[in-house]
């Protein structure tokens, strides 16, 4: 038996009408003598009457204020522009009629407990709203609510499409939503009351399937949803909901939760959504026995707010941001496999393969051996310490290894492939990661953002937009690395003070390595060869570049608003453009490099002032002009007649130094150049 049958039997008429005394009035505008309208027919009525509405359009607007039932035989009924049945009895009903509506008035209001059904409800902008009642087996079509529930109703069996607001609105509590199919509208079905249920109901290609928004303790369950653009199912603000048994397919989101907390998340499929579940800032909820299967992302957990990234707090201390709390256990599977969630656990190693695994305030985890895919982080640690991740593969994920508020914890032998980000740190400190590989990613291979002495050692970056990237990572290191063949920079440093860029071979970027507002940073022994600038150095001040090779890039070093910083013992060599190019840059000392065949100029100094430069080779440099070196002559190019200044390969003297001076274009001069190439050495001089 229906719900909304059932409801009949339970409730009682406001006047006992005796079987014999009801009768039967007909409405036909075909009949001669007939009555001619549903007002005219209810103004000859008693409570307990059948009016029925033979073929015919009908222009009026109808008050029931009696208890009768109304029903249509091809009847069609235009409020035109006013509400076109308002019902107000209790226990009236109305049923196969035709409705039309106009103007902002919905066609049907429903104030009694009334019944209206078997109808077809078009052109309103909203349908019905109800206050109370049964509204059942109806079809809707309505610019902005299909149904509008103001009151405790039952809305049951009912097909609803177009509605740009909600098909279905639930603004009260108690009310019972079942078996409606709802279909391109704004929210299929949206709820802000309590103690609902929504059950069996089929919602799809609309923006959102259920939304639950400052919603306590509604069931939700058993019902489709399917291609909605934005989620299935999405709570906001709301508490103690269950979720169970639906049917949650190719949405935005199957189930998007955003400030959320004390909701059970039991037995539904989530299947080839975007992502399967997603919860920003919803912490304190219990998954069982869900089932994801090939979503592009399956599990997705996050903070509502990360906050301050560069405030590093204790990575000992309990975790204070209560979003990653859940109760999740092996129950619940993404792709056959079980999910790992661990919160709070101590001295465990994991070799046991798995769809998903997050380590949550948790000391000395080893992960082993795990290859997990199609998440939107395929390890996920936050708050942990003193733990390690090693042989992992982890694949198509929005990131691979996402690493937030850890210390002390070491990340080797993984690869993360085909992710958006490879490996994720953030406000983390004394991270180790070496002999891993970030490929293929579509942002950055490596990101580290507000950690501190973080290491990355004998590691890979390629095919990456940016191969390693550094955000206010202090003190952080990148050694013995390859960064190959990245779209933008290979090795990216912001903000990332007193780090150290050591021994890596960078080639085939667009920038190899790039630093910016990084102060006393150390680049040593880096290849940047091959890329479009091989290292780019701008607004920082402090720190020095020794010892690299930038070689057959389109441009050697670029260098802008830059102060103090070193430049010692560089091969800058065949570069198609410039060796190396400064701009508005002072105070630094560039000495002992080697500047051999660059294209248009050896080395260029532009708005530059106070610059040191000396003991430096140039080498055949400007095969397209003839130009070695150009200055704006506010820099020294020697330091004295006893330590001198360079040697060029277009400017003969005798002496090491020599005592015939070199000029500079366009204004500078080196008083004091070499005879014979790095003839400082041979002359042993200081």
């Amino acid at each position: 038996m229906s719900l909304w049958r059932s409801a009949l039997i339970v409730v009682l008429m406001v006047v006992i009408v005796s079987a014999s005394s009801a009768r039967t009035l007909v409405v036909d505008q075909g009949k001669t003598g007939a009555i001619r309208s549903v007002n005219a027919a209810l103004a000859n009525a008693q409570d307990g009457d059948e009016i029925l509405v033979m073929q015919g359009y009908y222009r009026e607007s109808v008050e029931v204020n009696k208890l009768v039932s109304i029903k249509g035989y091809g009847a069609t009924i235009d409020g035109m522009g006013r509400t076109t049945f308002r019902m107000i009895s209790h226990g009236s009903s109305i049923s196969n009629l035709t409705i039309l509506g106009s103007g902002r008035e919905p066609a049907v209001v429903i104030e009694g407990y009334a019944y209206v059904t078997g109808c077809s409800i078009k052109n309103s902008s909203t349908g019905i709203a109800a206050y109370r009642g049964v509204v059942s087996n109806n079809t809707i079509s309505a610019t902005a609510y299909g149904i509008r529930l103001n009151g405790s109703a039952i809305v049951e069996e009912n097909t609803i499409s177009g509605p740009l607001g909600a098909g279905i609105e639930v603004r009260c509590n108690d009310s019972t939503i079942i078996g409606n199919t709802v279909t391109s509208a704004g929210n299929a079905i949206d709820v802000a009351g309590h103690n609902n249920s929504i059950v069996s109901n089929n919602l799809s290609k609309s923006n959102i399937g259920i939304r639950l928004k400052s919603a306590k303790s509604n069931m939700i369950m058993n019902n489709t949803c399917e291609s909605n653009r934005i989620a299935g199912v999405y709570l906001e603000d709301s508490r103690n909901n269950s979720i169970s048994s639906n049917m949650l397919l190719r949405n935005g989101n199957g189930l998007l939760m955003k400030s959320s907390s004390g909701n059970s998340i039991i037995g539904n499929i989530l299947e080839r959504n975007e992502y399967g579940i997603s919860m920003k800032g919803s912490g304190g909820n219990m998954l069982r026995a869900n089932l994801l299967v090939s979503n592009r992302y399956n599990l997705r957990i996050e903070a509502g707010n990360l906050g301050d990234l560069r405030l590093i707090s204790d990575p000992r201390a309990r975790m204070d941001d209560n979003s990653f709390n859940q109760s999740i256990d092996e129950s619940n599977r993404i792709d056959g496999r079980p999910v790992l969630y661990l919160v709070g656990a101590r001295n465990i190693s994991i070799d046991k393969r798995y769809g998903f695994v997050g380590l949550i305030d948790c000391e000395n985890i080893t992960v082993r051996n795990q290859s997990i895919s199609n998440s939107s982080a395929a390890i996920m640690l936050v708050g942990v310490v003193s733990s390690r991740i090693s042989d992992c593969r982890l694949t198509r994920s929005e990131i691979g290894l996402s690493i937030l508020d850890s210390g002390d914890c070491m990340v080797e032998n993984t690869t993360a492939e085909a992710c958006g980000i490879g490996f994720w740190f953030g406000r983390s400190q004394d991270i180790l990661m070496r002999s891993s590989a970030a490929l293929d990613c579509t942002e950055s291979g490596f990101r580290l953002e507000g950690d501190r002495r973080s290491r990355i050692t004998d590691s890979r970056a390629e095919n990456c937009t940016a191969g390693m990237h550094l955000l206010d990572a202090l003190s952080s290191e990148i050694a013995r690395s390859r960064i190959l063949s990245n779209r933008e920079d290979g090795i990216r440093l912001v903000r990332s003070h007193r780090s150290t860029v050591n021994e890596n071979e960078v080639t085939g970027n667009s920038n190899g390595i790039a630093i910016s507002g990084s102060n006393q940073c150390v680049l040593a022994m880096n290849n940047a060869s091959g890329n479009a600038i091989g290292i780019r150095i701008e607004q920082l001040s402090g720190g020095s570049a020794a010892d690299n090779t930038a070689l057959r890039n389109r441009e050697g070093i670029f260098v802008n608003g830059v102060r103090g910083f070193q430049f010692i013992g560089n091969s800058i060599s065949m570069n198609e453009r410039f060796g190396m190019r400064m701009g508005s840059s002072s105070g630094c000392n560039i000495t002992d490099n080697r500047f051999v065949g660059n294209g248009m100029v050896g080395l260029s100094l532009t708005d530059c002032n106070d610059n040191r430069i000396y003991h430096n080779s140039f080498i055949d440099n400007g095969s397209m002009f003839g130009q070695n070196a150009v200055d704006n002559g506010s820099n020294l190019w020697d330091m004295g007649p006893e330590i001198g200044g360079n040697y060029w390969s277009d400017h003969q003297v005798r002496g090491n130094p020599g005592d015939s001076p070199r000029t500079v274009p366009s204004r500078g001069v080196d008083r004091y150049p070499f005879e014979r190439d790095s003839g400082w050495r041979a002359s042993a001089l200081p």
